[in-house]
């Protein structure tokens, strides 16, 4: 006498046989798009991080002398040669911005003599680099539904004039 019917079990796998496979077919779908957007995601924060990057290269770039710092086109190309990946992006910079090494931490609007506002003559130039790019997402899903714009901002000083 045998432990198991073998009629049994053949008939209960013959009922459900294809449930996996439609099973699969309705969860594929769902899966599939959750792996893109997580894809699509990571390179949303990529692409953040290179903006920002390039802006810190041409702070960085800038910050090395005045003569720099004043230097438009060098501080662009040095921000865009950091962001390879994004060829659209647009860099802006400026020197308003000075700190007085007497009340560290202020930042007021340069001056020349007598209008500088620091009080022991001396200030420092910050420069600022602002960078922008847009990201426009492969797949269109909430919130997500249009291009979203990237900004970057990096300030760092100069130098004392």
């Amino acid at each position: 006498m045998s432990l198991f019917n073998s009629r049994k079990v053949k008939s209960r796998r013959g009922r459900e046989a294809g449930g996996s496979l439609v099973e699969f077919a309705l969860l594929s779908p769902l899966l599939m798009a959750i792996l893109f957007g997580m894809v699509d995601v990571g390179r949303w924060i990529f692409l953040d991080i290179e903006v920002t990057s390039a802006a810190h290269a041409g702070a960085q770039y800038g910050s090395l002398s005045l003569a720099n710092a004043g230097n438009a086109s060098a501080i662009q190309t040095a921000a865009r040669n950091d962001a390879p990946d994004f060829p659209t992006l647009t860099v802006n910079s400026s020197t308003t911005s000075c700190w007085c090494p007497s009340a560290p931490g202020t930042i007021v609007t340069c001056g020349v003599y007598p209008s500088n506002p620091c009080a022991t003559g001396s200030q420092i130039v910050l420069l600022r680099v602002t960078t922008q790019g847009t990201y426009t997402p492969w797949i269109s899903f909430p919130p997500f539904t249009s291009n979203v714009t990237i900004n970057g901002l990096a300030q760092m000083p100069t130098g004392q004039y």
